[in-house]
């Protein structure tokens, strides 16, 4: 059996000395048949396109916050730390793996910025300025394997088929999401407050952003998430 290899965009600290990801993606990435590969932040986007057209798939992890200015906002004082290497190398990937057709899904971090590198923009701080409904807890406490909240999984999307259920429950360590959802995405899950908790991109095989963590979670419909992220990379190359 073929496995896939998928590249996978990791953190820098903030010295910009090291690149890193939580072993958790690796470890359900391996458990879900495919190999894992921790892409540099310092490529080309010769580089960048050459890793589109030979990796089977991308995965966008979680992380710091993205920089307001990538969605034309000035910084609130509740924003986070921002990393611009870590901003501009995503900003190549998703355009990059997106023209390449192959499969992509974004965790946390990742469904913001495929959110903002198709135009769309973000609450920089949900608990200051999300309005809409009263939030849940957003930003749990460690075990982070315990869900905390609910999600409503919106029927008919390619999510919904992977779910195979109406309503999940969910882990959550985020303060970022997004707002405003971007051209060629459509949102496929909220929370009970109304938060987008995921996207999806009608008409690629694979582009799913969650924001919540499903590798850290052994729920059902969490397995087959990476499940079929895994075998759509597969089925591409084969």
């Amino acid at each position: 059996m073929y496995h896939p290899l998928i590249g996978i965009s990791g953190s820098v600290d903030k010295e910009e000395t090291q690149s890193f990801i939580m072993r958790s993606y690796f470890k359900r990435l391996t458990d879900s048949g495919a190999i894992p590969l921790l892409l540099s932040p310092d490529m080309t986007p010769e580089q960048v396109e050459q890793c589109a057209k030979q990796l089977d798939g991308l995965l966008l992890a979680g992380g710091n916050d993205v920089d307001p200015a990538l969605f034309h906002e000035e910084p609130i004082p509740q924003l986070g730390e921002v990393n611009p290497i870590r901003d501009r190398i995503e900003l190549l990937l998703v355009p990059a793996f997106l023209r390449a057709e192959k499969p992509i899904l974004c965790i946390c971090r990742g469904i913001q910025t495929l959110t903002v590198a198709l135009g769309g923009t973000l609450y920089q701080d949900l608990p200051s300025q999300f309005t809409a409904g009263a939030l849940e807890n957003h930003s749990q406490e460690p075990p982070y394997s315990t869900p905390t909240h609910s999600v409503k999984v919106a029927p008919g999307t390619a999510f919904a088929l992977i779910a195979q259920a109406d309503m999940l429950q969910v882990n959550s360590m985020h303060h970022q999401a997004v707002k405003d959802v971007a051209p060629g995405l459509t949102v496929c899950a909220r929370s009970e407050s109304g938060v987008i908790e995921a996207v999806e991109m009608p008409g690629k095989p694979f582009v799913i952003g969650v924001q919540w963590h499903p590798e850290r979670l052994t729920d059902p419909a969490s397995l087959r998430l990476f499940g079929r992220f895994v075998s759509v990379a597969r089925e591409n190359r084969c």
